[in-house]
């Protein structure tokens, strides 16, 4: 490959990943000022900040970006809101869609174009989140790791379930024990993947489509 196309293909990867890395760490700002406007900058006795807290740091977010955002929440200054939307899709299937914004007409409008686009359904509120539970995922790559030894670290810590997920292992927790067992993953070098671990809304029950 000549040096020229190679040094562009270099650049163009390393600006995705950048543009990638932004985008979680705004994100993850996001959620931080959100948590603590909410329940306080202690993560103590915010239980919410403290598992966002712990995938910041899983994910390198810099402390700079986490402090910036505490003191956005501190101070009143964070006006995002989390928005909860819910719909259908494809075969009929539910889907729970959750936003952090400032703006939250913009936001229903970008949702409903989507959802038009893919041919989806917007839903009456109530009618699909009963179906999902908000959990702690934290992903482990299946080839970077004894299942054995994941699963007594995982379950012995206080996580809920380990199950396969493509050629990841998804430990499922509880919100409030999700800082807890990623310290202890972390802590046998269970290698986590930060960046793809965090709260999600998971299916309650799941089939295929």
């Amino acid at each position: 490959v000549p040096r020229g196309r190679r040094s562009a293909k270099i650049a163009t990867r390393k600006g995705a990943q950048d543009a990638a890395k932004t985008k979680l760490y705004t994100k993850i700002g996001k959620m931080v000022a959100d948590a603590v406007k909410q329940g306080g900058a202690d993560p103590e006795s915010n239980v919410k900040l403290a598992a966002i807290m712990k995938q910041a740091q899983s994910a390198n977010v810099p402390k700079d970006i986490i402090k910036r955002n505490i003191e956005k929440g501190t101070s009143g200054k964070a006006n995002y809101e989390q928005l909860v939307y819910e719909a259908y899709g494809a075969g009929g299937v539910g889907f729970v869609i959750e936003c952090m914004t400032d703006n939250p007409v913009a936001a229903q409008r970008d949702v409903k174009q989507a959802l038009k686009k893919g041919q989806g359904k917007w839903a009456e509120s109530g009618s699909v989140a009963f179906n999902f539970a908000k959990k702690g995922i934290i992903r482990v790559p299946m080839d970077k790791v004894e299942e054995d030894q994941l699963f007594d670290v995982a379950l012995e810590a206080g996580a809920e379930d380990v199950v396969e997920d493509e050629d990841m292992f998804k430990v499922i927790t509880e919100i409030e024990s999700f800082h807890a067992v990623q310290t202890a993953l972390q802590d046998a070098e269970v290698p986590v993947v930060g960046d793809e671990s965090g709260l999600e809304m998971i299916a309650n029950t799941q089939i295929e489509v």
